[in-house]
């Protein structure tokens, strides 16, 4: 993580300037800001002509990403240290921006969305509260994702509040109190109108063998809207192993989970206001990671499979239930052939078959020339130069929304294939 000189940004010298009107008790010292975060961008086009477009399957949450990202995309983080108690007791404030752009022109001007804007104090007490932390705010909330496909399978992200990380012995445990909003229409109602509070209990790092454990997830939601406005309620569980230090220091992890009412959709960040009572989803996530010398000494790389299985009310605009099975496997090796040079190569399929309406197929592959900084599939910055060629089936087609890539009012008009090509730079630090 990157310390910045306070004198070197706005930010850094409001922080220095507020830390030093307060009274010596409360002081950070020294006064530094962390600036860290996650930045994407790029130039591409199809082979018909017109700017770069991307591929996802109508029914799939997520797309395989490599070669098949079309925006601008960032995260610009500040935090600090802001006080420190003799006992040793820490307190940090932290913030994130996050923005989009469609990156099409020099000056394109949008408002940025304040993912983070949090307090979390740390090393709360002694015993069980010795490395335990409270925290209140709007933060990302002990995220896992597949990174080949974008897939934030368990997300419980937003405004809240909780307490982490208790020594229970076995593990440690965490609670999370959430809110969520959202407007609706039957009765008219604004978002702070239509509400959701949420209770997220965590028992995390139980073992169950060398270098594995197991986490236990229940996340149960009440509706809490003002009088009049119905919406309902939910739960969603999940049971998720993770085993570490393996294929050259990757990892291994295997989800299970089960959502119903508001958390049918299995999203726990953005919950479903209309869902109803007897939705239920259940899926399992695969995912597994290996790094240069685990395999072979050059390659790295990350593989996936998911299956879900929807039982949701309802049905689409063409007619399609919402209910259906949606399959899902992909895999990106990288070759390393020095610490700044490899290739990458990434295939993934995706298929979603309703219980009313016709299947739907979306396979995609992409290869790319990468310039980075280092032998590792996490290594950034890196850039790369990228050719994607994709197919799909007429399910596909006829689901698709207008202008969508896969439309036949789309860029390939009533083809089943198409393909993109570009250059992208993506950086964290």
């Amino acid at each position: 993580m990157r310390t910045l000189n306070p004198s070197r940004t706005p930010l850094a010298t409001a922080v220095a300037a507020l830390a030093a009107a307060l009274p010596p008790a409360v002081q950070a010292d020294p006064v530094s800001v962390d600036f860290h975060g996650y930045f994407r961008s790029g130039i591409g086009a199809s082979t018909q002509g017109g700017d770069q477009v991307c591929f996802q399957l109508p029914g799939a949450p997520r797309k395989y990403r490599l070669g098949n990202e079309c925006e601008t995309y960032g995260e610009l983080s500040f935090g600090s240290q802001v006080y420190k108690a003799p006992g040793g007791t820490t307190f940090r404030f932290s913030t994130m921006a996050a923005f989009v752009l469609p990156n099409n022109l020099d000056w394109e001007q949008f408002t940025p969305s304040w993912r983070e804007v949090f307090v979390e104090a740390d090393k709360i007490g002694a015993g069980a509260f010795a490395n335990a932390s409270l925290w209140a705010g709007k933060r990302y909330y002990d995220r896992h994702d597949v990174h080949i496909n974008d897939f934030y399978f368990w997300s419980n992200s937003g405004p809240g509040a909780g307490i982490e990380n208790i020594d229970v012995g076995v593990g440690r445990l965490s609670y999370a109190l959430r809110r969520n909003g959202e407007a609706g229409t039957t009765p008219p109602a604004t978002a702070a109108e239509r509400q959701l509070i949420g209770h997220d209990l965590r028992w995390k790092d139980i073992p169950t063998n060398p270098n594995g454990s197991l986490t236990i997830g229940l996340d149960w939601r009440k509706a809490n809207s003002r009088d009049g406005v119905e919406n309902t309620g939910g739960s969603g569980l999940t049971l998720m192993h993770t085993q570490k230090e393996i294929f050259g220091g990757g990892y291994n992890k295997l989800a299970l989970q089960y959502g119903k009412g508001a958390i049918a959709n299995l999203d726990h960040s953005f919950p479903s206001f209309g869902a109803a009572k007897g939705d239920k989803t259940w899926r399992i996530v695969e995912s597994v990671v290996w790094q240069p010398g685990g395999l072979i000494d050059n390659l790295s790389g990350m593989a996936t499979v998911v299956y879900e299985q929807r039982d949701i009310a309802g049905t689409h605009a063409n007619g399609d239930s919402l209910s259906g099975k949606w399959v899902s496997f992909g895999v990106r090796p990288v070759y390393h052939f020095s610490d700044q040079v490899s290739a990458a190569v990434e295939a993934g399929y995706d298929q979603f078959k309703p219980d009313t309406g016709a299947r739907r197929r979306l396979a995609k592959l992409t290869l790319a020339a990468q310039y980075g900084a280092g032998r590792n599939l996490w290594s950034r910055p890196v850039i790369r130069a990228f050719a994607t060629y994709a197919r799909w089936n007429s399910g596909a087609q006829a689901a698709a929304a207008p202008g969508d890539a896969l439309s036949t009012t789309g860029v390939f008009g009533t083809n089943a294939t198409g393909t993109t090509y570009g250059v992208q730079a993506e950086v964290w630090w």
